[in-house]
């Protein structure tokens, strides 16, 4: 069974955690929801290219294939982004929750403040959140629309902190992404990288 190594004892006064592929196992589903999407357009969303694009928002990633793959836009932006998150919510029945991460969040639901602060969109993390039955632990959720810049950048981080109260450098951050641990190394969180710390008892 998955478990991951004890939270730090002191040194923090709230939790981040970013959602996919930290709380929620949603790779699968966002890959088939984005490559029904796009393929028709000339768009080729590789597994593997996907892979890597982790811990990026839908608009940064389909703009990462237009220009990798020089194929225009052949719809707004916006639009195929909202048909991408329409794609995913169909998917839904593909995720699961990241028990051992999860548990944390349970373990300290009512103890310290904890925040989800994710590159996704609200529509499609909300959702998720309610599928899994994780949508009463968490004080606040910041989605990419709720700021200027994604990840890398801090802002979704330095957003989830302003809005639990509590000052960055007491946040404790559950990441899983290079993106993720860049943005939240720049809003001068403590980082905790999931990949490394997973492992089966």
């Amino acid at each position: 069974m998955p478990t991951i190594h004890q939270l730090p004892a002191d040194g923090f006064d709230a939790l981040v955690f970013d959602w996919d592929g930290t709380l929620a196992d949603t790779l699968a589903a966002h890959y088939a929801a984005m490559s029904t999407v796009l393929s028709p357009y000339g768009l080729t969303v590789d597994a593997d290219w996907y892979a890597t694009a982790t811990g990026m928002s839908t608009d940064e990633a389909i703009l990462w294939l237009s220009r990798d793959q020089d194929v225009e836009l052949p719809l707004p932006l916006a639009e195929l982004v909202d048909r991408c998150q329409t794609a995913y919510l169909d998917q839904l029945d593909q995720v699961r929750e990241i028990t051992a991460v999860a548990d944390i969040a349970r373990a300290n639901h009512g103890r310290v403040p904890m925040a989800v602060a994710s590159g996704g969109r609200r529509r499609s993390i909300e959702a998720t959140m309610k599928h899994l039955a994780l949508d009463e632990l968490f004080d606040a959720v910041v989605a990419r629309e709720d700021v200027r810049r994604g990840k890398p950048e801090p802002d979704i981080f330095l957003a989830a902190a302003a809005a639990l109260g509590v000052p960055p450098a007491r946040c404790i951050v559950l990441e899983d992404s290079e993106a993720g641990i860049t943005a939240a190394d720049r809003a001068s969180m403590t980082v905790i990288d999931i990949r490394r710390k997973l492992h089966h008892a």
